[in-house]
This record gives C-alpha cells, sequence and structure tokens, in this order.
C-alpha cells in the first residue's frame, strides 16, 4: 500500500506540474490570438528566465512576459537568471536561435557611493548614496535619467541631456540647495512660489520657459511658469484632485504584487511613479495606475 500511496502521489504532482504548464502556455497564447496575425521577426531582448517548462522557458522583460522556445540541445537557465536571446518572435512567443546568460538575479547593493564625476555639478553637490539609471532617445537626442537616493533616505529623479540637468522632480519635495541652483536668481522670492510649501517639479527645457510646480500650505497644487529672465509667464492654482493612489497607498499595494525597497517618485493625475526592486531582484522604475496594476516597469542600471 505504501508504493501504491507514493505512485499516486507523484501522478497528483505530475499532474499539477503538467497543469501549471498548460496554464502559462494557454495564458500567453491567448495573449499573441488577442492581439491578431503576426508576422515573426528577428529579434533579441534581455529578461529574467521566470518560469522553466522542459524546452521553454517564460522570460520576464521590462515589456512583459515572453515565451522563449529554447534552441535544440540547450540546457535551460535556473528560474531568475538573467539571459539574452536572439530568434524568431511573433507577438509574445520567440523561438531562440541562441541564447547566453549573463549573471543571476541580484538586487544591486544599496549605500555605495556614487560616482560624483559622472553627475552634473548641482546633482553632485546633493552627495547622493545610490545612483541608478537608464538612457532614453527621444526627439531632443538622448537622455539620462537619474534616480537618485539621498542622505537623507529621500528619492528623486532627474533628466540630464548633453550632461546639463534639464528636469528634476521628487514627491517629498525638491532639496533646498537644488532649487537655488537651477532656478534664477531671484524668481523664487516671486510670491507665487513664496505660495509653494514644497517644490516638487522644477523643468529647464531649452525652447520653454521654466516651469515650476509644487504645493501649497493647504494641500493646493501650483504650477508656474517664468521666463529665463525671472518674469512671470503664467501662474495656476488648483485643487489636488490627483486620482492615483497616495504615496502610502501605493507602497502597500506594490509590497503585495511582491516588490520592496519601495520609494515614490512622483504622483501623476492616474498613477503613481516608484523606484523598487521588483519579485525578481532587479532594480527597476515602476509605474502603478489608480486601478492598482502595475501598467510600466523599465530595469535601472549603476
Amino acid at each position: 500500500m505504501g508504493c501504491g500511496g507514493t505512485g499516486q502521489k507523484a501522478r497528483i504532482a505530475n499532474a499539477d506540474q503538467e497543469t501549471a504548464v498548460r496554464t502559462t502556455l494557454s495564458a500567453l497564447a491567448l495573449t499573441v490570438a488577442l492581439s491578431g496575425p503576426l508576422v515573426a521577426q528577428e529579434a533579441r531582448l534581455s529578461g529574467t528566465a521566470a518560469e522553466v517548462f522542459g524546452t521553454q522557458i517564460v522570460v520576464a522583460t521590462p515589456e512583459g512576459r515572453v515565451l522563449v522556445t529554447l534552441p535544440e540541445g540547450t540546457a535551460a537557465p535556473a528560474p531568475g537568471a538573467r539571459i539574452t536571446v536572439a530568434g524568431q518572435r511573433s507577438g509574445q512567443t520567440l523561438t531562440a536561435t541562441s541564447l547566453a546568460e549573463t549573471g543571476p538575479a541580484r538586487p544591486l547593493p544599496a549605500g555605495a557611493a556614487a560616482d560624483p564625476a559622472s553627475l552634473p555639478a548641482e546633482l553632485a553637490a546633493l552627495g547622493p548614496i545610490e545612483v541608478l539609471r537608464r538612457g532614453e532617445t527621444g526627439r531632443r537626442g538622448h537622455e539620462d535619467k537619474l534616480y537618485l537616493r539621498l542622505a537623507d533616505g529621500g528619492w528623486m529623479k532627474a533628466e540630464v541631456r548633453g550632461g546639463r540637468l534639464v528636469e528634476a522632480k521628487a514627491e517629498a519635495g525638491l532639496p533646498a540647495a537644488l532649487v537655488s541652483a537651477m532656478l534664477p536668481v531671484g524668481i523664487a522670492d516671486d510670491a507665487p512660489l513664496r505660495d509653494m510649501t514644497s517644490i516638487t517639479e522644477i523643468d529647464l527645457d531649452d525652447d520653454r520657459p521654466i516651469e515650476v510646480k509644487g504645493l501649497s500650505g493647504d494641500g493646493a497644487r501650483i504650477e508656474v511658469k517664468v521666463s529665463r529672465g525671472g518674469g512671470l509667464v503664467a501662474f495656476e492654482r488648483k485643487r489636488d484632485d490627483r486620482r492615483g493612489p497616495t504615496g502610502t497607498a501605493a507602497s502597500e499595494r506594490l509590497a503585495g504584487l511582491g516588490y520592496t525597497d519601495v520609494a515614490i517618485l512622483a504622483r501623476g493625475g492616474r498613477h503613481v511613479e516608484a523606484v523598487a526592486t521588483n519579485p525578481y531582484g532587479e532594480r527597476v522604475e515602476v509605474r502603478l495606475s489608480d486601478r492598482g496594476a502595475v501598467d510600466r516597469e523599465r530595469m535601472l542600471m549603476r
């Protein structure tokens, strides 16, 4: 009877595994079907081996989960390994012709001092204790998105173009020293800016007036535009009607989804941006919608 019980348990375990495989494959197949007919194209992607099913694996990438069929004779990577694959991709499936492991997933070490020589002077002066970054190329050319953890534990986000700081934002408020360094002399003394108890964003885009956003003591949102010479161009004061979750609610929701080390960067109209460590141990920028869903995740590098 003992042998029969062992055999039955093995059959149940195998059945459970087969069910899990079918469920995962069916979900990915449905994603492809809903997207309509697709033409296979040569593609290359990097991500984390999230699940392994014999000769197929699910790779978690910043753009979503992709089902990958391994090259013939290639051993499957262990779950959690960082990999790069290339091959023919059709929607959310890829038939790989090559696979390379770039290392196991692991969180970036915290608390390591950033190299000040790699930062604009205004940011280096803040003495950040951790800097994460990602590159982005748009209509204005290449930009570096920087995520800085400051000595007090707070986080801020900055954009650098051509070595020049062009934007900075922090939900908890930008450091006073940075505000003084970014704004022309005298602007902070103007009445609209004096009403701000917290300046949360400064945009120094070359082809527009300087934009400054912040909050008043009564919680109203204030947006000011000033010329490069300091003249007031526009002023708006309105109630804080953002529908995105509060910082506390967003942190709790992300924690429930498996994210750790969550730090809120900014609240939008219907979303929250944060920096966190995802369930695979990677440092990422993540955007949480007002419905509590992660609708974007981008990998960050040191």
